[in-house]
């Protein structure tokens, strides 16, 4: 135990404040009057307890059975007046393991017990820890594993990954940026040999939507109990005479050593068969943007893909195919438009959502409609699903439900996307009688729906029968480009951020959402206006509340809805009250030494034992207590 004389009639433990898991241990230092011992406790009980956790006579703490906050004491042995305190939160999060926290898309970490309001809303207790350098940018949301053995110890792990086909994994508490391993995927290093392996140039696509090179844009996914990343990772490779392939290769990495696994990569390939005869996946025009996700099909554990394009450039369709997780081995394909066009699959980076039933969901984007079976009298459909909310079968990607607006074929000549926006599916029985599971999603005019997961209305050419049909308010200022973000659940209210707009709760009583004349009437707004691409919110909480609201404001991103902007600075972070988003916590833009890296659009914040981890170009800034 470290002690220092002191006039003061205090003692004084470093650090104050220690956000731990279950498996670490924190040793604290005690500064006591005289130089006398420090007799150490937790929570009152001298030594600590089983549940509360233990702490050595040298002030060594380890973790007890009870999560939450704990009070770490340390009192003068010759002079029991003399005393002091410090915190310890402790966590069960297992990790961030996919995009938006679940394969819900929810967004909610419910096992935050560091970061409260008290403590980010604090003066000076809250702010930049440290910044780690990247070799591109990260479109993809960072991943976070505890308590993960790596280098022959454990650690707390956050995986991100680059635009330049790279994948780190960082030790997701030490300021040094201490680098456990990074995998690349070009020049020949983790695929199959090649004279040049790079991420595919913008230029080439003369695109906008993504700046400067293309490598892993969807976020990857984590299963833990295989120790195993999956990602998709795109190559332009040029051979030995001068002739350029495109690749989308799906990648199996260890999360100890980076290294690939048993038949790990796949070399990304589809073909369906359509009226006109069979349609081929082509690597170059599709964009694997939205978030892979993870989850149970009949024959196991499936990695789930999907594709939009860039920009509407070229020929494109929406994409979703099955891999099996155990094997690469593709079981299942579907293609949105086969017998027409477009369709993407976009959700701007947001995910594949699951339902408790396995059920998988998306939005599709403008393109082809014409599976008109339902329609009286029947057309023959040509399955077709553009502009749509679909569910799907997990086994064998087959549509077993969906939602298509009546006005679908205006909304896709203007290019007025469903896609724009991500999918949540909402905790089952939240709807109201005889509607109880519900997707909620918007679009790009802006507009809010809930829709009944069990029976979700198909097409009607004169109604939208969905459970609710609103409009956001302030679409006037955003015109016809609102919603690029997800939505966020907690506690019976739903976050949605908009372009040229606040930061809007939306709460459900009785299953829908307050309305007046058909726009939605939020519980509560941010001060601050978010300008595009908007923001996507998470939230972090614990069983007993202390909820916050996360959002980055990346409308310094480099890009613009209709071209390339000059404009390129950092992410802003800000922290709200979930209970009320006119309080804002926390904002990196107040000090400048606790600006973000430069912004990355559609980037959403990662919240996991007491730190914050922000993707960027070229840089993962991490947040946290001040010690």
């Amino acid at each position: 135990m470290s002690v220092t004389v002191t006039s003061s009639n205090v003692v004084t433990i470093a650090p104050k404040f220690a956000p731990l898991t279950l498996l670490e241990k924190q040793q604290f230092t005690a500064s006591v009057p005289g130089n006398a011992a420090a007799q150490w406790s937790v929570d009152g009980v001298a030594g600590g307890d089983a549940a509360a956790g233990t702490i050595s006579a040298s002030g060594l703490y380890a973790p007890g059975s009870a999560v939450g906050a704990h009070t770490i004491g340390a009192t003068s042995a010759a002079n029991a007046s003399q005393t002091g305190t410090a915190t310890v939160a402790v966590t069960d999060l297992a990790g961030i393991f996919t995009r938006h926290a679940d394969g819900a898309r929810t967004g909610e970490n419910l096992q935050e017990y560091a970061l409260t309001p008290a403590v980010v809303g604090g003066a000076g207790s809250f702010g930049k820890l440290f910044q780690c350098t990247l070799d591109g940018s990260a479109y993809a949301q960072p991943l976070y594993v505890a308590n993960l053995l790596i280098a022959n110890a454990v650690h707390n792990v956050i995986f991100v990954a680059t635009e330049n086909d790279s994948v780190y994994a960082f030790d997701a508490d030490a300021p040094a940026c201490v680098t456990y391993w990074h995998a690349s995927f070009v020049n020949g290093t983790s695929i199959v040999p090649v004279p040049a392996a790079i991420p595919y140039q913008s230029s080439v696509l003369a695109n906008w939507d993504i700046l400067y090179q293309i490598g892993i844009t969807g976020t990857p996914v984590i299963n833990a109990s295989s120790a195993t990343l999956y990602v998709v990772a795109k190559t332009q490779e040029t051979d030995q005479s001068n002739n350029v392939t495109y690749h989308d290769r799906l990648h199996a990495l260890s999360l100890s050593t980076g290294s690939e696994q048993a038949h790990s990569p796949v070399d990304i390939s589809a073909t369906v068969s359509a009226n006109s005869g069979p349609v081929s996946f082509t690597p170059l025009t599709q964009n694997q943007r939205p978030a892979l996700l993870l989850s149970s099909y009949s024959g196991g554990t499936a990695v789930y893909i999907a594709w939009s394009s860039y920009g509407d450039l070229g020929t494109y369709n929406g994409w979703l195919m099955a891999y099996d997780a155990a094997t690469l081995t593709q079981i299942a394909v579907w293609n949105d438009t086969p017998n027409g066009s477009e369709g993407g699959i976009w959700m701007s980076d947001g995910g594949i959502a699951v339902d408790s039933s396995g059920a998988l969901f998306v939005s599709t984007g403008n393109g082809t409609f014409d599976d008109t079976a339902d329609l009286v009298p029947p057309l023959s459909p040509n399955n077709d699903f553009g502009e749509s909310f679909v569910k799907l079968d997990p086994s064998a990607l087959t549509v077993s439900d969906y939602y298509t607006p009546s006005q679908n074929a205006a909304w896709t000549a203007q290019d007025e996307d469903l896609s724009s926006s991500g999918v949540s599916v909402l905790p089952d029985g939240l709807g109201p009688t005889g509607h109880l599971n519900l997707l909620v999603g918007s679009d790009k005019q802006g507009h809010l729906w809930l829709i009944d997961r069990d029976l979700m209305s198909r097409f009607s050419p004169t109604s939208d029968n969905t459970v609710q049909y609103l409009t956001l308010p302030n679409i006037a200022a955003c015109s016809l480009n609102c919603t690029y973000s997800s939505p966020a659940y907690y506690n019976g209210t739903v976050y949605i951020g908009m372009t040229s707009s606040p930061l809007a709760a939306y709460s459900l009583t009785g299953g829908l959402f307050s309305a007046s004349s058909g726009i939605a009437t939020p519980a509560s707004v941010s001060t601050e206006t978010y300008q595009y691409p908007g923001p996507t919110p998470v939230i972090s909480a614990s069983p007993a509340g202390n909820a916050i609201v996360w959002v980055l404001d990346t409308y310094a991103n480099g890009t613009a809805t209709n071209g390339p902007q000059t404009t390129l600075g950092p992410a802003i972070l800000r922290a709200y009250d979930a209970g009320n988003l006119a309080t804002t916590l926390y904002s990196s833009s107040t000090l400048a030494s606790d600006a973000a890296g430069n912004a990355v659009k559609f980037v959403e914040p990662v919240i996991a034992n007491g730190k914050v981890y922000v993707g960027g170009a070229g840089t993962l800034t991490v947040y946290g207590v001040l010690q």
